[in-house]
């Protein structure tokens, strides 16, 4: 390590490979270690968990109200100022995998039953429906929000046993945390979720490449 990295924010990390000649893959580039049941492990000594959080639309509110959901975000912020935490917004491509899909299994029901229904126009709107949204999906022609929470706490040796008690703490720092989202945002019907290692994989690989993302993630 730097001898300036304790003067690091506390989300900064350099990784010693950088400085070395032909060692600059993902792998020697990036801050993760791995993934540990539901968490990411970094390089640095920390486990850390997300939590998703829904987005409030602002433009339907009153500027007062606007201004209280600050306040609010504000005063939150401040009561976790010791939890090291973390918030990311990313844009996204909306996911319309299972609308179409639930469209193709449509479809295949009334292939299955023409012989009844006789009904080829139906059909056929139905097929046309199926290509629009594919379409769009391809073109990433709509896209979304999404809010993260990013929360960590420090592994005091790399061992089992020490890891163990860094998951203990931080499975409660994530509830203490989420409990209180919902409590300082209870108005606005705040859907809070916290990522299983398969989203987190698929965050990560957003991150990392986003185009193909936009087709596999």
């Amino acid at each position: 390590m730097p001898k300036n990295a304790k003067n690091k924010t506390e989300f900064d990390y350099e990784v010693d490979t950088l400085i070395k000649k032909g060692q600059r893959t993902i792998q020697d580039v990036s801050i993760i270690e791995g993934l540990y049941k539901d968490f990411v492990l970094l390089k640095n000594g920390y486990l850390t968990s997300i939590l998703k959080v829904s987005g409030i639309n602002l433009d339907l509110l009153a500027e007062y109200e606007q201004n209280r959901i600050f306040e609010d975000y504000g005063s939150f912020l401040m009561s976790q100022v010791h939890d090291q935490m973390q918030t990311i917004s990313m844009t996204v491509p909306v996911d319309l995998r299972s609308y179409t899909l639930g469209w193709k299994k449509r479809y295949l029901n009334e292939v299955e039953n023409k012989e009844k229904q006789k009904n080829d126009y139906r059909r056929t709107l139905i097929a046309s429906y199926i290509d629009h949204y594919q379409g769009i999906r391809i073109k990433d022609e709509m896209s979304t929000k999404q809010h993260f929470v990013v929360v960590r706490e420090r592994i005091k040796k790399r061992t089992l046993q020490d890891l163990e008690g860094a998951e203990s703490i931080l499975t409660k720092k994530v509830e203490e945390i989420t409990n209180s989202l919902r409590s300082t945002f209870e108005s606005y019907d705040l859907t809070i979720s916290r990522l299983s290692e398969k989203d987190m994989l698929s965050v990560l690989y957003r991150y990392f490449d986003f185009e193909m993302s936009k087709l596999y993630g």
